[in-house]
């Protein structure tokens, strides 16, 4: 009970990934069924694309945030908590990758073929099982956030698989890698930078938010480069 105490607190820092994602779900789904009947053809799915593209790169906004800023949010929770603080990282990151799953869950909605989502949820339930089963009673806490990176990771790479054979979109999956490269390279630039003196540490992490910002901006704009070209 101890530990479900330290890993629920800590959960609550990574809430705001979850409003996030939950917020964009209230939005998506009208979006994508107006898109089905009013857009026809490649337009119809350019546009499922960049929704996707924008989604992954404020998702990445977000993470880096709060673990740039992770030492001033972390008193959200009792300091009596703190030392669960290393899951932070791995429970936002599977709660992008359960966004990404909802952006990809549209194939299987607009081709009626939800069964999927039921297929991928079961799926997902028995990875969370297994790896809970198997690696809890040893490493703790730890093992539930990295079963549910797991469980969410899987579902994700299930649905684009499947959905990429029976109702292609065409996601821009270079551009996505590079966003994750950026966004992975700047945390390591920060954790690496880091000082501990918070005046100095946090406006050069502001600057490496912006800079993440650019890189997203600078990519799109290469991207639509070279299809103009193409």
């Amino acid at each position: 009970m101890a530990e479900l105490g330290i890993y629920g607190a800590n959960y609550k820092i990574a809430i705001v990934m979850v409003m996030f994602i939950q917020a964009f779900r209230f939005a998506y789904e009208p979006f994508i069924f107006a898109q089905n009947k009013e857009v026809k053809g490649a337009d119809k799915n350019a546009s499922y694309s960049q929704a996707m593209n924008w989604f992954v790169a404020f998702g990445l906004l977000i993470f880096l945030g709060v673990m740039f800023f992770l030492p001033v949010l972390k008193y959200f929770i009792s300091p009596q908590y703190f030392e669960g603080l290393r899951v932070v990282p791995i429970i936002m990151m599977a709660e992008l990758f359960a966004g990404i799953f909802f952006n990809l869950s549209l194939w299987y909605k607009l081709s009626d073929k939800t069964i999927w989502g039921t297929w991928f949820s079961l799926m997902g339930l028995a990875v969370t099982l297994l790896l809970n089963i198997l690696f809890v009673p040893r490493f703790g806490y730890m093992a539930c956030a990295w079963a549910a990176f797991g469980c969410y990771g899987f579902m994700m790479v299930a649905s684009y698989l499947v959905g990429d054979r029976k109702y292609p979109i065409g996601y821009q999956l270079g551009k996505l890698g590079l966003y994750f490269l950026s966004a992975m390279a700047l945390w390591g630039i920060a954790t690496l930078l880091t000082t501990g003196n918070n005046w100095i540490d946090f406006p050069c992490r502001a600057l490496l938010l912006v800079i993440f910002g650019g890189s997203v901006l600078a990519v799109n704009r290469v991207w639509s480069r070279r299809r103009t070209l193409s």
